[in-house]
């Protein structure tokens, strides 16, 4: 595959800590020199996590389970019990809740665990310390990991300290997604089509606005037609980032585009892509006449930088941007930020 963006994983980690708004960990590892933070690390840090996990003990809880049983207990189950009835068999099919580790947060650390162990990028001796972790646990499953999983997990008072594993597993769940399976990690892979990739850009940007700054309300805005006609067959308007400056004069709107190219080709010539141009122009020409606009289109760095202003009147613009996320995390930081104030 070509045209891979090449991402240190320090970056993608950071990235994904801001799309799953776990910027704990970003904190934790600031003193840390980047050079340092691998793939390799943060597996190891996961495990740092499963040990004070164990230490203080797993969290267990009622689960329901259903058993075919000759001593009739908890709820009985009359329509599935009912063939063993008839046949009289001296069995019923009952429902118990049975108070147990295996619970789904146990299960992703297991299966989490499970997964280094047959991962071949990471230190043999980080493999042979996760396959010992298992033996803290027999009893709990572990199924295939899914994003879905992490969506049903809640965290309350008796299980708050599960969250920092909860995380580490999370993010070393989609950064094997995301890898290129040749040893040198990248965002492109290909499990993962260019709409995935654009949506954890999105979201990184968006969460990284409304987290790292304090000038602007961040949102993802929803706008209607200034049309007048049947409307229900009108595409939405969502923008992807929406900056409304707090002195409700200015207002940045953002769309993020994770391309392979920044430019599309003519005939020979190169341009920007115009689908992208025409869909920030209309959410521009919808927002208040009162207001100063920037409509800014960002990229990622790939091979061509990009910094481009064009001006429709006094008060709105329209700008090209790229990112290099092959930088280093703070180039990264202070490219977003200065993106805020450039204009």
């Amino acid at each position: 595959m070509d045209s891979l963006f090449k991402v240190p994983i320090r970056n993608l980690f950071c990235m994904l800590s801001y799309v799953n708004e776990s910027l704990e960990l970003i904190e934790s590892l600031n003193d840390v020199d980047e050079d340092l933070i691998t793939f390799d690390f943060i597996v190891n840090q996961f495990l740092k996590e499963v040990e004070i996990i164990n230490r203080r003990g797993f969290v267990k809880d009622y689960v329901s389970v259903i058993e075919t049983t000759g001593r009739v207990g908890g709820r009985v189950m009359m329509t599935e019990s009912m063939s063993y009835i008839l046949a009289r068999q001296p069995v019923v099919v009952c429902e118990k809740d049975h108070y147990t580790a295996n619970i789904l947060l146990n299960q992703i650390m297991k299966s989490t665990l499970q997964a280094i162990c047959k991962n071949r990028f990471v230190k043999k001796e980080t493999r042979m310390t996760s396959f010992a972790f298992l033996d803290y646990f027999p009893e709990v499953d572990s199924p295939p990991i899914t994003k879905g999983m992490f969506s049903r997990i809640y965290f309350g008072r008796h299980n708050v300290y599960y969250r920092r594993m909860i995380h580490l597993a999370r993010l070393l769940h989609e950064l094997t997604l995301l890898s290129h399976k040749n040893g040198n990690w990248s965002l492109f892979s290909a499990e993962l089509d260019e709409a995935s990739l654009n949506s954890i850009f999105e979201k990184f940007l968006l969460n990284f606005y409304r987290i790292e700054q304090e000038d602007y309300r961040v949102s993802s805005e929803v706008m209607q037609w200034n049309l007048k006609g049947n409307r229900t067959l009108l595409p939405s308007m969502r923008t992807d980032i929406s900056l409304t400056h707090k002195n409700g004069l200015e207002k940045i709107v953002m769309d993020a585009k994770f391309y392979k190219n920044v430019f599309q080709e003519h005939f020979g010539k190169a341009s920007f892509h115009s689908h992208n141009l025409y869909q920030l122009f209309t959410y521009l020409m919808h927002q208040p006449k009162e207001s100063n606009l920037r409509g800014i289109l960002i990229y990622p760095f790939n091979g061509a930088e990009v910094n481009e202003t064009y001006r429709w009147d006094e008060r709105i613009t329209m700008e090209v941007k790229t990112v290099n996320l092959d930088d280093s995390w703070k180039g990264i930081y202070e490219r977003l930020m200065n993106l805020l104030y450039e204009c």
